[in-house]
């Protein structure tokens, strides 16, 4: 039965996709099937996903902050090979990657508050398997066109 939830799930991402692109809302589709998908791999109930999805959504938009200020500073119009300072950059990278460490060690108490520790393994394994699905997408549509 869960294979069948399962399978249902992926036709659903693709359609959903697909719909998505030619509307022009692609983040919020992505994270309308995010949500959907790591609820079922997390096995969240009803409670623990009513008091789960403030604290993720607080980590993703902090997560996110960090980033776009990572790439205002360097992928606005500026190419890597012709930096200035590129000393500068690679120290900045490792600002970014500890500030993205920084948080999830943060956020990892709030998690266990809400899941359990195999839930907060399970999280980050299906984080990835997510972003591994929509690159997997991406690459299809490409191939496509």
């Amino acid at each position: 039965m869960k294979r069948i939830l399962w399978l249902l799930f992926i036709a659903a991402f693709f359609t959903v996709n697909s719909v998505s692109a030619q509307q022009g809302r692609h983040g919020d589709r992505i994270h309308a099937i995010k949500v959907g998908y790591l609820t079922d791999r997390l096995n969240l109930s009803p409670d623990q996903a009513t008091q789960f999805w403030p604290v993720y959504n607080q980590f993703e938009r902090d997560k996110g902050a960090a980033r776009r200020a990572f790439r205002e500073k360097y992928q606005k119009g500026k190419n890597i090979e012709n930096l200035d300072n590129p000393g500068q950059y690679i120290d900045d990278n490792l600002d970014y990657q500890q500030q993205i460490l920084d948080l999830n060690k943060s956020y990892k108490d709030a998690f266990l508050k809400v899941i359990s520790a195999q839930q907060l393994a399970d999280l980050y394994q299906a984080e990835r398997d997510f972003k591994k699905l929509l690159i997997q997408q991406l690459r299809n549509r490409r191939g496509r066109n």
